[in-house]
């Protein structure tokens, strides 16, 4: 018997983390294309996987933020 949890960002369904039997690890599978990145990872437990997710996502608000500043010669 296997276990799946949902990982959420906000009130996003992002990705989804199974382990199967025998396993010790979860592994992320991603419900969209910008949590891609974190697809086949494994994690000890659903919580690692779910900060995980978060952490990504504060990453790339990040990337976008600095990517569209003028002062750094993004686009305006």
């Amino acid at each position: 018997m296997h276990k799946t949890y949902v990982i959420e960002v906000g009130d996003e369904q992002v990705g989804l983390v199974i382990r199967e039997d025998g396993d010790h690890d979860f592994q992320f599978h991603a419900a969209t294309p910008a949590y891609q990145a974190l697809e086949g990872r494994h994690f000890s437990d659903p919580h690692r996987a779910e900060r995980a997710a978060i952490a990504y996502a504060i990453s790339r608000r990040g990337r976008r933020s600095r990517a569209q500043d003028p002062r750094i010669g993004g686009a305006l």
